[in-house]
């Protein structure tokens, strides 16, 4: 069937495999919050952020996506993330996402449900 280099490769692939898939379920059970940066104005683009204030205003967009000012900082929650919290005015937030500007204006994207916790 297969010779001894055959198996060998498969060998390697399959352990190959088995690493990235541990390394994986790995990195994502840390979470981002490891990855990101205490947000500061003026970052780039992209950069994964966290972020935590008070709820100043929510303004909800048409298609149903939600855009937050936090204690003076835009926060962008598209229609795609399911799951959102109920999110009033006055609430403590701490969000987690990536900084995008749109029009010219600086905000945090945040990309998932469990990237956004009421604090109280």
């Amino acid at each position: 069937m297969f010779q001894s280099q055959e198996k060998l490769a498969v060998a390697i692939l399959l352990l190959v495999i088995v690493v990235c898939l541990a390394g994986t379920v790995l990195l994502d059970g840390m979470g981002k919050e490891q990855f990101s940066k205490e947000y500061t104005p003026g970052m780039a683009d992209g950069t994964l952020v966290r972020f935590e204030g008070v709820i100043g205003s929510v303004y909800h967009a048409a298609g149903g996506s939600q855009i937050l000012d936090v204690s003076g900082v835009s926060i962008f929650i598209p229609a795609s993330v399911g799951g959102i919290p109920d999110i009033q005015e006055g609430n403590r937030i701490k969000i987690i996402g990536a900084i995008q500007h749109w029009k010219g204006k600086e905000e945090i994207l945040v990309e998932e449900a469990d990237d956004i916790t009421l604090v109280s």
